[in-house]
Protein backbone atom coordinates (compact mmCIF):
# COMPACT_ATOMS: atom_id res chain seq x y z
CA UNK A 1 0.00 0.00 0.00
CA UNK A 2 0.88 3.71 -0.41
CA UNK A 3 2.17 3.53 3.56
CA UNK A 4 4.93 0.58 2.47
CA UNK A 5 8.53 1.75 3.03
CA UNK A 6 11.13 1.13 -0.07
CA UNK A 7 13.73 -0.99 0.10
CA UNK A 8 17.10 1.02 0.84
CA UNK A 9 20.59 -0.44 -0.06
CA UNK A 10 22.55 -1.70 3.13
CA UNK A 11 25.52 -0.33 1.85
CA UNK A 12 26.00 3.13 3.16
CA UNK A 13 29.50 5.11 3.01
CA UNK A 14 29.84 8.51 4.83
CA UNK A 15 31.27 10.74 2.64
CA UNK A 16 32.58 13.67 4.58
CA UNK A 17 33.73 16.15 1.06
CA UNK A 18 37.12 18.05 1.90
CA UNK A 19 36.39 19.82 -1.31
CA UNK A 20 32.33 19.92 -0.90
CA UNK A 21 32.02 20.81 2.91
CA UNK A 22 29.53 19.01 4.68
CA UNK A 23 28.52 15.32 5.23
CA UNK A 24 26.76 13.31 3.47
CA UNK A 25 25.61 9.43 3.35
CA UNK A 26 25.53 7.68 0.17
CA UNK A 27 24.01 4.66 -0.61
CA UNK A 28 25.40 1.92 -2.66
CA UNK A 29 23.53 -0.90 -4.17
CA UNK A 30 24.46 -3.65 -6.84
CA UNK A 31 22.10 -5.03 -8.99
CA UNK A 32 22.40 -8.50 -10.15
CA UNK A 33 25.29 -9.14 -8.85
CA UNK A 34 26.97 -5.04 -9.52
CA UNK A 35 28.62 -3.85 -12.46
CA UNK A 36 29.58 -0.76 -14.28
CA UNK A 37 28.54 2.13 -11.84
CA UNK A 38 25.75 4.39 -12.38
CA UNK A 39 25.79 7.35 -10.31
CA UNK A 40 22.60 8.75 -9.76
CA UNK A 41 22.53 12.54 -9.00
CA UNK A 42 19.41 14.04 -6.58
CA UNK A 43 20.33 10.21 -5.19
CA UNK A 44 17.50 10.79 -2.57
CA UNK A 45 14.69 11.35 -4.92
CA UNK A 46 15.60 7.93 -6.57
CA UNK A 47 15.56 6.42 -3.54
CA UNK A 48 12.15 7.57 -1.58
CA UNK A 49 9.97 9.14 -4.48
CA UNK A 50 10.80 6.92 -7.44
CA UNK A 51 12.37 3.12 -6.94
CA UNK A 52 15.14 2.88 -9.29
CA UNK A 53 16.67 -0.33 -7.57
CA UNK A 54 13.49 -2.15 -8.47
CA UNK A 55 13.39 -0.66 -11.91
CA UNK A 56 17.00 -1.24 -12.64
CA UNK A 57 16.15 -5.37 -10.85
CA UNK A 58 13.13 -5.53 -13.05
CA UNK A 59 15.06 -4.59 -16.31
CA UNK A 60 18.43 -6.98 -15.67
CA UNK A 61 16.34 -9.69 -14.49
CA UNK A 62 14.39 -9.11 -17.96
CA UNK A 63 17.78 -8.89 -19.58
CA UNK A 64 17.40 -5.30 -20.71
CA UNK A 65 20.50 -3.89 -19.00
CA UNK A 66 23.68 -5.55 -17.95
CA UNK A 67 23.78 -5.62 -13.74
CA UNK A 68 25.42 -2.49 -12.81
CA UNK A 69 25.91 -1.17 -9.33
CA UNK A 70 23.82 1.85 -8.47
CA UNK A 71 25.22 5.08 -6.42
CA UNK A 72 22.87 7.14 -4.99
CA UNK A 73 24.21 10.98 -4.67
CA UNK A 74 22.28 13.30 -2.47
CA UNK A 75 22.47 16.98 -3.59
CA UNK A 76 22.78 19.04 -0.53
CA UNK A 77 22.71 22.72 -2.67
CA UNK A 78 21.23 21.84 -6.19
CA UNK A 79 21.84 25.24 -7.70
CA UNK A 80 25.22 25.26 -5.73
CA UNK A 81 26.57 22.16 -6.95
CA UNK A 82 24.79 21.68 -10.53
CA UNK A 83 25.68 24.51 -12.67
CA UNK A 84 28.67 24.47 -14.96
CA UNK A 85 31.35 24.21 -11.91
CA UNK A 86 33.90 21.90 -12.01
CA UNK A 87 33.67 21.37 -7.94
CA UNK A 88 31.12 18.65 -7.73
CA UNK A 89 32.92 16.35 -10.08
CA UNK A 90 36.38 16.45 -8.70
CA UNK A 91 35.52 15.74 -5.26
CA UNK A 92 33.24 12.39 -7.47
CA UNK A 93 36.48 11.85 -8.73
CA UNK A 94 39.15 12.51 -5.95
CA UNK A 95 36.91 11.65 -3.19
CA UNK A 96 33.63 9.37 -3.73
CA UNK A 97 34.54 7.29 -6.00
CA UNK A 98 37.77 5.81 -4.30
CA UNK A 99 35.36 5.79 -1.36
CA UNK A 100 33.18 3.49 -3.49
CA UNK A 101 35.70 1.36 -4.59
CA UNK A 102 36.55 0.55 -1.17
CA UNK A 103 33.48 -0.23 -0.07
CA UNK A 104 33.64 -4.26 -1.08
CA UNK A 105 30.48 -3.45 -2.95
CA UNK A 106 31.64 -4.89 -6.88
CA UNK A 107 31.59 -1.83 -8.90
CA UNK A 108 33.39 -1.04 -12.34
CA UNK A 109 34.46 2.60 -11.89
CA UNK A 110 35.97 2.20 -15.35
CA UNK A 111 32.66 2.26 -16.95
CA UNK A 112 31.12 4.64 -14.85
CA UNK A 113 26.94 6.39 -16.15
CA UNK A 114 26.43 9.73 -14.80
CA UNK A 115 22.52 9.99 -14.31
CA UNK A 116 21.09 13.34 -14.29
CA UNK A 117 17.48 15.26 -14.35
CA UNK A 118 16.76 18.94 -14.98
CA UNK A 119 19.64 20.60 -13.48
CA UNK A 120 21.23 17.23 -12.61
CA UNK A 121 21.18 16.48 -16.55
CA UNK A 122 22.91 19.75 -17.21
CA UNK A 123 25.63 19.00 -14.55
CA UNK A 124 26.37 15.47 -16.20
CA UNK A 125 26.79 17.05 -19.84
CA UNK A 126 29.39 19.48 -18.25
CA UNK A 127 31.58 16.81 -16.56
CA UNK A 128 31.26 15.03 -19.36
CA UNK A 129 32.80 18.44 -21.63
CA UNK A 130 35.23 18.88 -18.36
CA UNK A 131 36.72 15.59 -17.16
CA UNK A 132 36.35 13.45 -20.37
CA UNK A 133 39.00 10.86 -18.51
CA UNK A 134 36.41 10.58 -15.83
CA UNK A 135 32.98 11.19 -17.31
CA UNK A 136 32.26 9.10 -21.06
CA UNK A 137 29.02 7.70 -20.30
CA UNK A 138 26.40 9.91 -19.72
CA UNK A 139 21.94 9.46 -19.44
CA UNK A 140 20.36 13.01 -19.48
CA UNK A 141 17.24 13.49 -19.15
CA UNK A 142 15.24 17.00 -19.33
CA UNK A 143 18.36 19.17 -19.10
CA UNK A 144 18.34 22.57 -17.81
CA UNK A 145 19.96 23.94 -20.48
CA UNK A 146 18.81 27.23 -20.29
CA UNK A 147 21.04 27.48 -17.08
CA UNK A 148 23.97 30.44 -17.28
CA UNK A 149 25.40 32.22 -14.12
CA UNK A 150 21.88 34.37 -12.69
CA UNK A 151 19.33 32.37 -14.67
CA UNK A 152 17.87 31.23 -11.97
CA UNK A 153 17.28 34.68 -10.19
CA UNK A 154 15.87 35.84 -13.37
CA UNK A 155 12.26 36.72 -13.74
CA UNK A 156 12.10 34.46 -16.63
CA UNK A 157 14.83 31.81 -16.05
CA UNK A 158 13.88 30.17 -19.22
CA UNK A 159 13.69 33.62 -21.79
CA UNK A 160 17.70 33.77 -21.56
CA UNK A 161 19.96 32.75 -24.72
CA UNK A 162 19.46 29.38 -26.05
CA UNK A 163 21.53 26.65 -24.62
CA UNK A 164 22.48 28.61 -21.96
CA UNK A 165 26.47 28.13 -20.90
CA UNK A 166 26.52 24.89 -22.03
CA UNK A 167 25.80 26.16 -25.46
CA UNK A 168 29.06 28.44 -25.10
CA UNK A 169 30.96 25.15 -23.88
CA UNK A 170 30.06 23.41 -27.34
CA UNK A 171 30.69 25.74 -29.74
CA UNK A 172 34.56 26.21 -28.33
CA UNK A 173 34.99 22.95 -30.42
CA UNK A 174 35.48 20.09 -27.94
CA UNK A 175 36.59 16.43 -29.03
CA UNK A 176 33.62 14.27 -27.62
CA UNK A 177 34.56 11.21 -30.14
CA UNK A 178 34.46 9.52 -26.80
CA UNK A 179 31.15 10.10 -25.66
CA UNK A 180 28.17 7.93 -25.59
CA UNK A 181 25.24 10.54 -24.32
CA UNK A 182 21.67 9.67 -24.13
CA UNK A 183 19.01 12.62 -24.39
CA UNK A 184 15.45 12.71 -23.14
CA UNK A 185 13.08 15.54 -22.61
CA UNK A 186 9.42 15.52 -22.27
CA UNK A 187 7.45 16.51 -25.48
CA UNK A 188 5.49 18.88 -23.09
CA UNK A 189 7.84 20.52 -21.73
CA UNK A 190 7.73 23.02 -24.82
CA UNK A 191 10.16 26.06 -23.31
CA UNK A 192 12.87 23.35 -22.56
CA UNK A 193 12.92 22.20 -26.36
CA UNK A 194 14.79 24.94 -28.01
CA UNK A 195 17.22 24.70 -25.36
CA UNK A 196 17.59 20.73 -25.41
CA UNK A 197 17.73 20.53 -29.35
CA UNK A 198 20.21 22.87 -29.18
CA UNK A 199 22.62 21.19 -26.71
CA UNK A 200 21.48 17.89 -28.74
CA UNK A 201 22.81 18.54 -32.21
CA UNK A 202 25.71 20.77 -30.60
CA UNK A 203 27.30 17.86 -28.64
CA UNK A 204 26.37 15.52 -32.10
CA UNK A 205 28.38 18.03 -34.22
CA UNK A 206 31.39 18.04 -31.27
CA UNK A 207 31.46 14.08 -32.18
CA UNK A 208 29.94 11.96 -29.65
CA UNK A 209 27.38 9.41 -30.17
CA UNK A 210 23.84 10.40 -29.03
CA UNK A 211 20.70 8.88 -28.53
CA UNK A 212 17.64 11.45 -28.55
CA UNK A 213 14.61 10.70 -27.18
CA UNK A 214 10.96 12.51 -26.36
CA UNK A 215 9.21 11.24 -23.63
CA UNK A 216 5.21 11.99 -23.91
CA UNK A 217 5.60 13.58 -20.73
CA UNK A 218 6.02 16.91 -18.43
CA UNK A 219 8.89 17.79 -16.38
CA UNK A 220 8.69 14.56 -13.58
CA UNK A 221 9.94 11.63 -12.99
CA UNK A 222 7.06 9.27 -13.86
CA UNK A 223 8.76 9.85 -17.65
CA UNK A 224 12.77 9.97 -16.23
CA UNK A 225 12.45 6.82 -14.75
CA UNK A 226 11.24 5.24 -17.95
CA UNK A 227 14.10 6.85 -19.72
CA UNK A 228 16.56 6.61 -17.47
CA UNK A 229 16.69 2.45 -17.17
CA UNK A 230 16.46 2.54 -20.90
CA UNK A 231 19.20 5.03 -21.51
CA UNK A 232 21.49 3.91 -18.80
CA UNK A 233 21.79 0.67 -20.77
CA UNK A 234 22.09 2.20 -24.31
CA UNK A 235 25.14 4.12 -22.74
CA UNK A 236 27.13 1.44 -21.57
CA UNK A 237 26.39 -0.78 -25.23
Amino acid sequence: GPDAVLPLPETRLRWSSGRLGGRRTVRVHPVGGGGPVVLLLDGDDWLYLHPAMTAFASAVAAGESEPVTLVFLPAKDRSAEFGCRPGLWEAVRDELLPLVAGSGVPADVSRLVVAGQSLGGLSALYAALAFPELVSRVACQSGSFWWAPGAEEAADPLGGPVGGTIAGLLREGPDLSGLRCAFDVGEHETRMLPHCELAESLTERAGATVRISRSASDHDRAGWRHALVRDVAWALG
